[in-house]
């Protein structure tokens, strides 16, 4: 046990003060901070915008209706009597025309406010020459009612109201950006551990270290050391976010994109967090046993690639289905082991996806993690005096 924790405490401690470790959460971290106060750094950009004083020619009945509506759209102009920074002059109201004279350009936002508000108070003239009552003008503006209904399934004859499938914005954004974090650093860790095991057999170091210690028990040091790191990187990171979103203004930020939350909203946050967790475990162990059969760091890429395009196949599965997480192939692929990382939390974006399928998918992973880890010790302790020079040759070794 002295000589695991010595093996595992090298490697954790060597990976955790690396600066590689420290720059990649660091950058993640502010990418987040800087996500969650977005609206501000907008405001900042908005706040560069001058007031100016607007001079309208035109009669009070045009100048009631306008300025109310420029109000709305924009705070940083002001109607004045003379004077002003630019001339709104209406040159006709039949159709509505305007143009507008100034001595310095104002900004294109103040621009696009103005014509925003001349195009309102165009529509608030046409229905006045349609003599239409204020009802009437109401009802044109109401949003039309309608109720979808779907057969029930105790084959009455009778319908009932169907579930809503439209994907909340919100649990899209924290899948996506579990998907994106989790293949990012399956990548980078994966590379790790299977570039050290490779590194020690073709230096033939490793004829000293298993002299020492179990070829097995080297490399399961190795590998829940990485794994720790890994998982620790996420820690932190997901720390770092969730001080990122208490610290800002929550309510103006979700108010500015139409972000609100719903029922599957925690359970998404927790199960995302879950499989990413199971998938970087899932993959560093395949890593690992691949990095066994390699002898040469030349054959290193060649080696990777299963993780590679498995992790690959997982991650577009993952993107490209989000508009239709309900479809059979995405029910099936998620619950290959390979994918179930990626594609089992996009189920939760339906709305009656309940826990069941996470848990199996849970258990699922967790059994395959467990043959990953088994055949990585096997293959390790085959083949770690090895000196054959490719991977095929190191198979067939191994078989013997």
């Amino acid at each position: 046990m002295n000589k695991f924790m010595t093996t595992f405490n090298l490697t954790f401690f060597s990976k955790l003060k690396a600066k590689s470790f420290l720059i990649t959460t660091l950058i993640i971290i502010a990418g987040m901070f800087i996500a969650f106060n977005l609206d501000k750094i907008i405001g900042l950009f908005d706040s560069d915008d001058e007031e100016i004083r607007l001079e309208v020619e035109a009669d009070e009945t045009f100048l009631s209706v306008f300025e109310p509506t420029l109000q709305s759209y924009d705070e940083t102009i002001e109607i004045a009597g003379e004077d002003g920074d630019a001339v709104l002059d209406i040159v006709n109201t039949d159709p509505l025309e305007a143009e507008i004279r100034m001595d310095e350009e104002i900004s294109s936002s103040q621009e696009e406010s103005i014509q925003l508000a001349l195009n309102e108070t165009n529509r608030v003239y046409v229905l006045q020459t349609l003599e239409l009552s204020e009802e009437e003008i109401s009802q044109m503006y109401e949003e039309v009612p309608v109720e979808f209904l779907v057969a029930a399934d105790d084959d009455s004859g009778s319908f009932e109201a169907a579930d809503s499938d439209e994907t909340n914005i919100l649990n899209m954004i924290i899948f996506y950006f579990s998907v994106i974090l989790m293949f990012i650093i399956i990548l980078n860790y994966a590379s790790q551990i299977s570039t050290e095991i490779a590194n020690e057999k073709s230096s033939r170091v490793i004829e000293m270290i298993v002299s020492s210690i179990r070829p097995t028990q080297h490399l399961m040091a190795k590998v829940f050391a990485m794994i720790s790191v890994s998982v620790i990187q996420v820690g932190l990171i997901t720390a770092g976010g969730l001080i990122a979103f208490y610290f800002s203004d929550t309510s103006a930020l979700l108010d500015q994109f139409g972000l609100e939350t719903n029922d599957q909203t925690l359970k998404i946050v927790v199960y995302c967090i879950i499989f990413v967790i199971l998938g970087l475990i899932l993959y560093l162990s395949v890593a690992a046993m691949l990095g066994s059969f390699i002898n040469r760091m030349e054959d290193l890429q060649q080696g990777l690639m299963p993780v590679t395009f498995l992790s690959m196949i997982g991650y577009f599965i993952a993107l490209g289905g989000m508009s239709f997480a309900d479809n059979i192939a995405v029910t099936i692929t998620s619950y290959f082991p390979f994918f179930t990382p990626f594609v089992m939390p996009l189920r939760l974006l339906v709305n009656d996806t309940g826990h069941m399928p996470m848990i199996i998918g849970i258990l699922i992973m967790v059994i395959t993690i467990i043959i990953a880890l088994s055949l990585a010790g096997f293959v390790y302790k085959r083949s770690v005096l090895s000196t054959e020079s490719g991977i095929i040759k190191n198979i067939k070794r191994i078989k013997k």
